[in-house]
């Protein structure tokens, strides 16, 4: 068994989960300046939508995938999760 077969699917994945996270993370801050300034209601259907859509990618992952995909998703989602929070913390840092 050769490991390209094996390679590719695992790099689509985490490509996934990087692209699937920064959509998910960048929306949860998002939703907590919604919050922050008391807009709830614009807040509350951007939580769902980042809850249904990091649901059904990792759904998604696991019936295509399996437990490799799925780990590799996993892993770029929190690598997504890493770069967002360094950038959020730089734009708060700069915002008077």
């Amino acid at each position: 068994m050769t490991i390209v077969p094996l390679l590719i699917p695992v790099l689509a994945g985490a490509l996934a989960g990087l692209t699937l996270g920064a959509l998910f993370f960048r929306g949860l801050a998002a939703t907590a300046r919604l919050y922050a300034v008391g807009g709830v209601r614009r807040a509350v259907p951007l939580y769902l939508l980042r809850l249904a859509g990091a649901t059904a990618g990792f759904t998604f992952a696991a019936i295509w995938g399996g437990a490799e995909v799925l780990l590799a998703m996993l892993a770029g989602f929190q690598l997504a999760r890493t770069v967002v929070i360094r950038r959020e913390r730089r734009v708060q840092e700069r915002a008077p």
